[in-house]
């Protein structure tokens, strides 16, 4: 063998040494059947200092197979997911007493849906969040919603058409003005805007049967926050009026009365809110005004909308409440100090030098005092229903 044969076969030997090390396989691999599928995390605060990390992970081998019917449980009737918490000083150490009792490691990069319970809520879970968001796999995209109650009772819910309560409480944020890990915290770090919150609790199914069913989950209503403590859940009026202030609200259906307690029920197509503002004496104030187009779903007072003074009746009528919900909720939220539509951030953009010298440090108090105007325009433009002509 020449020497010119022996440098080659050398170095396909160093080749093949190096491949040793290089192409050493998946040492380190992680099979999906050592991950636990986190899908939603509730929050809730038992006492000072010591909190509960609750988890919902889906049981792949009880959610049956094609002949599976229904959501909320498998072929066998046992429950689709498993719920389990840890308890610790922070979350982190929670969510470490946690894992000691699952034989899969936590793995939160499906995770849709973070509950945080009223307590927890009203202490203040910025950290909380700003902790649960560091884990590699967290979404920036997870919703995030408040329970009247715990949050661990709202991930125990059983609903009946998804297999689990973590994907119904998904579509239902998506369905109200859903909220994510990101909206959150820029809202709390933008001056002079407040959180708003969708509200999820649990509620029994009703069959017209007066027994007590299986506990569903319902996404309704808005948590009003300062900063990122609660500081009120808004009735029925309030909430309505953050689903007109709110830019990402979706469409949906409206009720309103017309002459004697009749109503009209209608489909917001479309909205459009803009605003102004002026300044006098050193204190802003601003006019909303909020364009709706609807459409007619059912005609329960008979009014002719081709009737010009009917159509008129009708589309004041539908005014006035949309006025009076925003209205109830601004003089509710304001009289607290909270802004939840952004004028301080729409001022810190628009007007920042005034907004530093005059209102950066006292904006809580700015508000109480400051007048708020808002104007409402609406247009029917179709209808189910010819009606009746009435008079007012």
């Amino acid at each position: 063998m020449n020497r010119r044969m022996m440098m080659t076969l050398c170095k396909k030997v160093y080749l093949l040494i190096f491949c040793l090390f290089v192409l050493t396989g998946c040492w380190d691999r992680v099979e999906v059947n050592d991950l636990a599928f986190v899908t939603a995390t509730g929050i809730d605060k038992i006492e000072e200092n010591k909190f509960r990390a609750a988890v919902q992970v889906p049981l792949p081998g009880n959610m049956g197979g094609a002949g599976s019917s229904g959501g909320g449980g498998g072929s066998g009737g046992e429950s689709p997911f498993y719920v389990d918490s840890g308890v610790g000083r922070n979350i982190r150490e929670s969510n470490d007493d946690l894992q000691q009792r699952m034989s899969r490691k936590l793995y939160f990069s499906h995770r849709r849906v973070i509950i945080f319970g009223a307590d927890m809520a009203k202490a203040g879970f910025k950290k909380s969040l700003e902790v649960i968001i560091e884990q590699p796999q967290s979404r920036l995209s997870a919703y995030v919603l408040i329970a009247k109650g715990k949050a661990i009772e709202v991930l125990n819910a059983t609903p009946h058409f998804e297999p689990f309560s973590s994907e119904t409480i998904r579509e239902m944020a998506k369905s109200s003005f859903g909220i994510t890990v990101k909206d959150v915290l820029n809202d709390v770090e933008k001056p002079g805007k407040d959180p708003v919150i969708p509200i999820v609790e649990t509620a029994k199914t009703q069959n017209g049967d007066g027994e007590d069913k299986n506990d569903e989950v319902m996404v309704n209503g808005a948590a009003i926050l300062k900063d990122d403590k609660l500081k009120f859940f808004a009735n029925d009026e309030e909430a309505l009026g953050a689903f007109w202030l709110l830019e990402e609200s979706p469409e949906k259906n409206y009720t309103f009365s017309v002459g004697d307690n009749k109503e009209i029920n209608v489909s917001i197509d479309e909205k459009n809110l803009r605003h102004t503002y002026s300044v006098l004496g050193g204190v802003p104030s601003f006019s909303l005004t909020l364009d709706v187009e609807a459409a007619v779903m059912q005609n329960e007072a008979d009014i002719d909308m081709d009737n010009l003074d009917s159509y008129e009746l009708a589309i004041d009528s539908m005014e006035k409440k949309i006025k009076k919900e925003i209205d109830a909720l601004l003089d509710h939220s304001t009289s607290e100090g909270i802004d939840v539509y952004g004028f301080g951030w729409h001022l810190y953009r628009h007007d920042n030098r005034q907004w530093e010298e005059k209102w950066a440090d006292n904006w809580s108090s700015t508000l109480k005092k400051m007048e708020i105007d808002v104007q409402v325009n609406a247009t029917i433009q179709e209808t189910t229903n010819p009606g009746i002509t009435i008079k007012e």
